[in-house]
């Protein structure tokens, strides 16, 4: 985050970020304040590099989030990127355009970046600030893995089962019920906050790592079903999927009863849920013994096959996809 506009409005925006921010130590050796920050990496390791772009009205409204909101979603989006690779955190850089260097939302934005910076153990070493029309957040984060051991979306090969972590749908429910204008009603919060400001199990990928167990791994970022799509087409594999073990957070039923919503829609194409969905060998450890390793709940939800393409069954039955899943560009 360079020091461009000495004296106007840039200026003190970065030396005010920069004080917020603090020194972000080792393994970086410079960070907020010059042409670029530096890193020294460690002996052994690959470095893992991601980015991802947060466009206002695309990827989110103000009408249903909040400055510090968007600030922790920013970083989770990167985070859920690196533990898919088996990646822990090392730090990240943000370009960020905003309409006035005076946005009464940059403090809250701030506010919510860098606490979860510090939860994470991702400090924020630079980037660049610039004007537009409208919020254009642009992170890139650094992570590394032993050198070699990278997880790929490639490698899951038939016989494999297919894992997941945490709760699917959650995150598409809480949109749902913020469009809707009934977020305040008993049971919404945990699903408004899980779309808000979700929580990666940034830990996770390096622990499944250290299992020695996976074969392949993804994010789950634009919906399951699109997600294990990329996953398995990078594999030249097929997968059979049990819709009725996808793992729904509790309360989820009751409101998409009353809202007259599909739960498993919402589990299977909804997105934004930020979790890990890999892939183990036949011969690897029951889902609660990757739950303990991971420290976050994880189901069984399928098996991979030779062939192409996805099998859905319902209570053992063919089913067809749901719709559902994010792809820019898609044409209607």
């Amino acid at each position: 985050m360079a020091r461009r506009a000495a004296g106007g409005g840039e200026f003190a925006l970065i030396e005010a970020l920069r004080r917020r921010a603090g020194e972000p130590g080792p393994p970086w050796s410079v960070g907020i304040g010059d042409d670029a920050a530096v890193l020294r990496p460690r002996t052994g390791h690959d470095l893992v590099w991601t980015a991802d772009a947060l466009v206002e009205d695309v990827h989110f409204r103000w009408a249903t989030s909040d400055a510090a909101s968007l600030g922790a979603k920013c970083l989770a989006a990167s985070l859920s990127d690196l533990a898919a690779m088996g990646a822990s955190p090392l730090g990240c850089l943000l370009s960020l355009a905003v309409p006035s260097d005076r946005d009464p939302r940059l403090p809250g934005f701030w506010r919510g970046l860098l606490a979860a910076a510090r939860r994470s153990g991702c400090p924020l070493v630079g980037g660049d600030t610039v004007r537009a029309p409208s919020w254009l957040l642009s992170l890139s984060a650094l992570g590394q893995v032993p050198r070699g051991r990278a997880l790929r979306r490639a490698g899951a090969k038939p016989g494999d089962r297919i894992l997941v972590t945490g709760w699917l749908g959650a995150s598409a429910l809480g949109l749902a019920l913020l469009e809707r204008g009934v977020e305040g009603e008993p049971g919404a919060s945990s699903f408004v906050r899980r779309h808000q400001r979700p929580e990666p199990p940034w830990q996770a990928g390096a622990r499944l790592l250290r299992t020695g167990h996976a074969t392949a791994a993804i994010d789950v970022s634009d919906g399951l079903g699109q997600d294990l799509g990329h996953l398995l087409r990078e594999s030249g594999v097929a997968a059979d999927l049990e819709l009725e073990r996808l793992p729904l957070a509790r309360g989820a039923l009751g409101l998409c009863e009353r809202h007259g919503l599909d739960p498993l829609a919402l589990a299977y194409g909804g997105g934004e849920d930020y979790e890990l969905l890999f892939c183990v060998r036949k011969t690897a450890p029951e889902a609660a013994l990757f739950s303990k390793r991971l420290r976050c709940p994880v189901a069984e939800i399928g098996r991979i096959r030779r062939g192409r393409g996805l099998q859905l069954t319902r209570g053992g039955r063919a089913v067809a996809a749901p719709s559902g899943g994010f792809e820019h560009f898609k044409r209607p």
